[in-house]
């Protein structure tokens, strides 16, 4: 202790004790029989701000608040008395003014000879821990409250299994109230087999370790008060250590949970079915497509195909629209359910679009299914897809002479651009059904009203393929009906003779039969180019 006018002490037993006065967490203080310090160890200096040099000679009573004074002074007088005083909460003063609590005491020291010769005044700074139990406090207030308002049930047991504290959602869970379970072996929340095994569990485990569900949570079974039985979610903890060790156990119903996934599940498979037998449909409904696209290659189907595939679209429209609106439904529902806000007005409102979306789905696709039927019995076919050689300008001059008729009736004129001897082995069936569905289109719709106009085409060899470019001066295509223009079915005449296959059947011809290329480009009154990439020999395969 560092000491304000004595000399060091010299004894060894002595500086032991001083050094552990020295390092001892609690200021420890010696006064003289006036009450003045004469000696402060390092604690009292970090409690109180000052150092030895600074407070020792002085009154303790500087460190009193001034209502603590008389209750100083009153102390030292019961001492000089010969009466020991208990330790006891106070309040001092710091150097800086601020005052703080301490559990405090104080003791007289005496003499060989039993005489009072100083005072010994020991103290701890409480504040601290003081604020640490008051947040200790509102600590276990806020767990209160969440385990008062928590929806999950929560159930403690002793290691006997006997429950010794639930919370207002257990009561409501299972249909107890509380002074009805507190006391009770938890097995009366279960129902056999695991009532009559659960004692087990618990001495196994005390014996030897082995989890079944401490510390691991799974899915259970448990027993309402009226008997009924329910699905649970339950983890079970261990708390405490050796003679104090128990356990708590968290439970959620999952009854809601569990039918709402068994009714997704049926609704599931009943449109999964549905789903499938559209999924067929389509494909028959792909296939007859295909087969009507190759059929063009013979003749046009005229205006009854052109109001079948309209007839086609529109259920097959109406489909697509119940699909896409079912599936919304199907992800909607989906989220609430694995978000857990699914109930059962919303699985009974999901319910019910399912049930009409499977009607309008049923209907429409018989239907299309109908008219797909008679869509096959009007396909004719246009040629045989025989391959030979033969001079692509002689082609050409022969198809535009079997063509003179159409084009008599037209102001439009026709300019031919290829070389003499440019000689393909191909199919001209194919390339014949080509260029003149590209003339068609061209009089329909580039030059409408049996308007002035002209068509060029121009063909040049390179190298083992040959370019043919068949352009006209017509009224041209919008970018969006350009984007389209090899849709089948896609057509600006509706209603008035287009079928929407013509350039459709080009498309595939090109690209199927030919094996070759093709590309479109066209501007709003300055009419529209088709450029054919075609190989000079076809392969037989």
């Amino acid at each position: 202790m560092t000491s304000g006018s004595h000399p060091p002490k010299i004894s060894l037993r002595v500086s032991q004790s001083e050094a552990l006065l020295e390092h001892s967490r609690l200021a420890i203080i010696t006064l003289d029989l006036e009450g003045v310090i004469t000696e402060w160890n390092q604690a009292a200096e970090k409690i109180y701000g000052y150092s030895a040099a600074e407070i020792c000679g002085k009154p303790y009573v500087e460190l009193l608040p001034e209502a603590k004074i008389s209750e100083f002074n009153n102390a030292l007088g019961k001492i000089r008395r010969r009466r020991e005083l208990p330790h006891r909460l106070t309040t001092r003063k710091r150097a800086d003014g601020s005052e703080f609590e301490v559990d405090f005491s104080i003791h007289g020291l005496y003499s060989q000879d039993a005489e009072l010769i100083a005072f010994l005044a020991v103290c701890e700074d409480v504040s601290q821990r003081q604020v640490m139990q008051q947040q200790l406090r509102r600590h276990g207030d806020h767990i209160q409250a969440i385990v008062q308002t928590v929806v999950d049930g929560i159930v403690s047991i002793d290691v006997r299994g006997i429950i010794t504290a639930i919370n207002p959602s257990t009561e409501k869970m299972f249909g107890y109230r509380g002074h009805e379970l507190i006391g009770q072996n938890v097995k009366i929340l279960m129902p056999e087999p695991y009532q009559r095994e659960h004692d087990g569990y618990l001495d196994n485990y005390a014996k030897t370790g082995e989890r079944k569900i401490i510390g691991l949570g799974r899915e259970v079974v448990g027993l309402r008060k009226d008997r009924s039985v329910f699905p649970l979610d339950l983890a079970v903890s261990e708390l405490g250590e050796g003679d104090e060790v128990g356990y708590v156990g968290v439970m959620r119903d999952i009854t809601e949970r569990k039918e709402a996934a068994r009714a997704l599940k049926t609704l599931n498979d009943e449109l999964q079915a549905k789903v499938d037998e559209l999924a067929r449909t389509l494909e028959r409904l792909t296939e007859a497509q295909a087969q009507l696209v190759e059929s063009e290659k013979m003749a046009s189907l005229g205006g009854l195909v052109a109001g079948i595939a309209h007839e086609i679209n529109t259920p097959v429209g109406v489909c697509v629209t119940a699909s896409s609106y079912l599936s919304g439904q199907t992800k909607d529902i989906r989220r609430q359910f694995s978000e857990e806000t699914l109930d059962a007005e919303g699985l009974e409102r999901y319910l019910d679009a399912a049930d009409e979306a499977g009607q309008i789905l049923e209907r429409n696709l018989s239907r299309a299914a109908d008219l797909i039927g008679s869509f096959k019995q009007v396909a004719v076919d246009r040629s045989s897809d025989l391959q030979r050689s033969f001079v692509l300008k002689g082609f050409i001059d022969e198809l535009l002479a079997s063509l003179k008729p159409q084009l008599r009736n037209s102001q439009v004129t026709i300019e031919v651009d290829c070389a003499e001897d440019i000689e393909l082995y191909s199919k001209p069936g194919a390339l014949s059904q080509i260029l003149t569905n590209l003339i068609q289109n061209s009089l329909i719709h580039a030059f409408p009203d049996k308007q002035p106009g002209q068509i060029k085409i121009v063909a040049r060899l390179k190298g083992d393929m040959v370019q043919v470019c068949f352009s006209d001066n017509g009224c041209g295509m919008s970018e969006e009906n350009l984007k389209q223009i090899f849709d089948p079915f896609f057509t600006t005449r509706r209603g008035k003779g287009g079928t929407g296959l013509g350039m459709s059947v080009v498309y595939n011809l090109v690209r199927q039969a030919l094996q070759g290329e093709i590309r479109a480009s066209s501007t709003l009154q300055q009419g529209s180019e088709f450029e054919l990439i075609l190989p000079v020999s076809v392969s037989e395969s």
